[in-house]
């Protein structure tokens, strides 16, 4: 009995830290549970008000829970339905950079701050927009692409050259359709369009070029003419980082939620690129036009001259839009380069349009090529001409008599109208006559003679005793410069040069 005592104790001690354990016990279970949970209980049965809720959830939130993350999303519902627009906008960028999901600025709680210049901030910044603009730029981008398909899959007349100015066109849109995207703020949505057009911002230049190219050339696609896609191999190899990245990190690049640094990418891909098209610019320039190649190809031929000059300028203008624009976005670092980036989108979209315009207006000008140019155009031409094919070549069998015999462009007067008075024909007969049969025009078939005339001239010449002059005037030329200049596009060499280089060989067969 005396132990009794003692064991009563013991067991209330026993039964006191039973109770304490189980408290302690439950007591922590509680602080673990997610407090969402605890909310979503009491708001069952009313008992907490919105700005209860939010006092909740900020407390909570300092405790750094794991569902923090739906905490940011909840904050920023319950101060949109509180008019607290900056802490709703806090909250909703916090909870977007976590998640990268949008939606939720969809929620019918922000209409109480629809107005605010926090909620337009993050619907310009997260939300699709589609206006008009953007509408008449894929507009643009559909007729490019589909003008790229159907001009392949006309008649086979100069494939290389439809395959070349679809490619451009092509390309054209393809730049068209990803600024869309980035405008509308679909990039978002489809994030593995990002720089996708970076990918040929290299292929401008070198698509023109041989475009032109293989319309005034005998063109054929060689081995060595690969080299000019070594730079967009090149370029592609840099990219190669972007496009191996995830949706996920290529929207938190465009959103800069990352330590990527897409600015060196744009800024490098810049000044590469305005290269490559300043580059091509020149040399389409040299080669076509300083030369007057298109000139001398299609003489008499107005419509296809201006429609490779048309082209030209328009590409000329999109590089200048280009350059503007890099200016402001990477050098000054300017906000307004957004509003300069339209210019060059403008730019590619009149190139579009208006080669559209003319596949449909002249659509023999895609079938060109140096072979089938001159008949194509001349039948056009004259096709509504009374000169019968028998009278047409008796008048070039007595044209050759007059330029071989009688040496009629030895006249420095000689024009069109005495020539057709001496082949006792019309102006317009002369001029069909010189366009079908010798396939240049009245000017150049006597530059021509007069060239030949005037090497025959120089060679005979033993002792070099000659002036260039006494030469120039002897062939009809009424000055050396424009002696010069014929002499030079027929010989590529100017009289002077070409006397040099022929005392040189004299010279070297001597010493033989």
């Amino acid at each position: 009995m005396k132990d009794r005592p003692k064991v009563l104790i013991i067991v209330l001690c026993v039964f006191i830290f039973g109770v304490e354990c189980y408290a302690l016990s439950n007591l922590y279970p509680v602080k673990s549970i997610q407090i969402d949970s605890l909310i979503e209980e009491k708001t069952i049965d009313n008992s907490l008000t919105r700005l209860e809720l939010l006092v909740l959830y900020q407390d909570g939130l300092k405790e750094k829970p794991n569902d923090s993350i739906e905490f940011f999303r909840n904050l920023a519902l319950l101060n949109a339905e509180l008019n607290q627009s900056r802490d709703a906008k806090i909250f909703s960028e916090k909870y977007i950079s976590n998640t990268l999901n949008f939606d939720i600025l969809k929620n019918s709680a922000y209409n109480k701050i629809i107005d605010s210049e926090e909620y337009i901030s993050l619907k310009n910044k997260y939300l699709p927009n589609v206006t008009t603009l953007s509408f008449v730029y894929f507009y643009a981008a559909l007729i490019g692409f589909f003008f790229a398909i159907a001009i392949n899959l006309t008649k086979k007349e100069n494939r290389y050259a439809k395959l070349f100015i679809g490619g451009f066109i092509a390309i054209h849109s393809l730049f068209i359709l990803e600024f869309v995207l980035f405008m509308c703020r679909l990039l978002l949505i489809y994030p593995h369009a990002y720089r996708i057009s970076s990918s040929v911002a290299l292929l401008f230049g070198p698509l023109l070029f041989f475009y032109f190219k293989s319309i005034t050339q005998k063109f054929k696609f060689r081995i060595v003419d690969l080299i000019h896609l070594l730079p967009t191999i090149i370029l592609l190899f840099f990219l190669t980082p972007i496009y191996k990245k995830s949706s996920s990190e290529k929207i938190k690049i465009m959103l800069g939620l990352n330590e990527f640094d897409g600015d060196f990418y744009d800024t490098f891909t810049f000044f590469i690129k305005i290269a490559s098209l300043v580059f091509y610019a020149l040399l389409i320039w040299k080669s076509q036009f300083s030369k007057i190649e298109i000139n001398s190809v299609f003489p008499h031929k107005s419509s296809i001259i201006r429609w490779f000059k048309n082209l030209y300028r328009i590409h000329v203008a999109y590089i200048t839009a280009y350059f503007l624009y890099g200016i402001f976005a990477y050098i000054i670092k300017s906000d307004i380069s957004i509003y300069v980036y339209h210019f060059q989108i403008g730019a590619m979209s009149v190139m579009i349009l208006y080669i559209t315009y003319i596949a449909f207006v002249q659509p023999t000008i895609f079938s060109l090529d140096l072979n089938s140019a001159t008949g194509m155009v001349l039948t056009s031409k004259y096709e509504k001409s009374g000169l019968t094919p028998a009278l047409s070549n008796e008048l070039k069998e007595h044209l050759i008599m007059l330029l071989t015999k009688d040496k009629v462009y030895k006249k420095s007067n000689i024009n069109l109208e005495i020539l057709s008075n001496k082949l006792n024909t019309t102006r317009h007969n002369t001029s069909q006559i010189v366009n079908e049969h010798f396939e240049m025009n009245f000017f150049e078939l006597i530059n021509k003679f007069r060239v030949q005339e005037a090497i025959n001239i120089l060679e005979a010449d033993v002792h070099g005793n000659l002036n260039i002059i006494d030469v120039a005037y002897e062939v009809g030329y009424n000055n050396k410069v424009t002696f010069n200049k014929a002499f030079k596009k027929v010989t590529s060499l100017t009289p002077t040069e070409y006397i040099q280089t022929k005392v040189k060989q004299k010279t070297q067969e001597k010493r033989k």
